[in-house]
């Protein structure tokens, strides 16, 4: 499963979620996608154009330059701007030159952007219209997901496509026994957890479900060792 993750110096992602303001975008300075997006769909978005990845996520000044997103970790902000991870500019042209963006583009972005943070919908992405997307939304105009980017400096910081739980491995039964091609159990081998392929296939119910589903296998593991699921 894969998720925007945010660039750290050392060349590490950090799980990201839960963006208050700001807006993300490719390497040609266009949004592609609603930024309060579920992570898991987030990632499935920036994984469809080589022009996504990295991508930079572009905020201002209401935060006192810290990333206004949880981010597990963040880092240090004067260290990422050392690093390049993160870049500054008293005006947008100035951060589009130090990111690597189209100037012309990235401003008519942002005025795009805070068009609908003036009206209170993002006729691009729908951004706010979905209650996940206000959960962790700190706005106070008329949709709270919408903040203007209108507080210099402003900042963008790097964002990489990172990896959170697999859907490959080992496919077991409902016992998590090992199985064979031909179905078969293979004796005294179990998996669960990353190791074993997932219980639900290509999609991702919600946080924990990783989790979740290895300690609900683990158990069932166990209790077949002891003989207590009769196979």
């Amino acid at each position: 499963m894969v998720l925007p993750g945010l660039e750290q110096p050392d060349g590490g992602g950090s799980f990201t979620l839960g963006f208050r303001s700001g807006l993300m975008v490719d390497q040609t300075g266009r949004r592609y996608a609603n930024e309060c997006l579920p992570y898991d769909r987030f990632g499935r978005e920036m994984a469809k154009a080589a022009e996504r990845i990295p991508s930079w996520y572009v905020f201002d000044s209401r935060e006192d330059g810290r990333l206004p997103a949880i981010a597990m970790p963040e880092g240090d902000p004067g260290e990422h701007l050392a690093a390049g991870t993160w870049v500054r500019g008293e005006t947008l042209k100035d951060l589009a030159t130090a990111a690597g963006l189209p100037a012309a583009a990235l401003a008519e972005t942002v005025e795009r952007f805070n068009g609908f943070a003036a009206s209170g919908v993002d006729e691009d992405f729908h951004r706010g219209e979905d209650e996940y997307d206000t959960f962790f939304a700190g706005g106070h105009g008329p949709n709270k997901a919408l903040s203007p980017l209108d507080a210099a400096p402003y900042y963008a910081a790097r964002f990489v496509l990172s990896d959170l739980g697999t859907k490959g491995g080992l496919v077991t039964d409902a016992c998590g026994r090992v199985l064979r091609e031909d179905g078969s159990p293979l004796p005294g081998l179990y998996a669960a957890g990353n190791t074993a392929a997932s219980v639900f296939g290509s999609v991702y119910p919600g946080p924990g479900a990783p989790l979740g589903s290895a300690m609900v296998f683990a158990a069932l593991a166990v209790d077949d060792m002891g003989g207590d699921s009769g196979g």
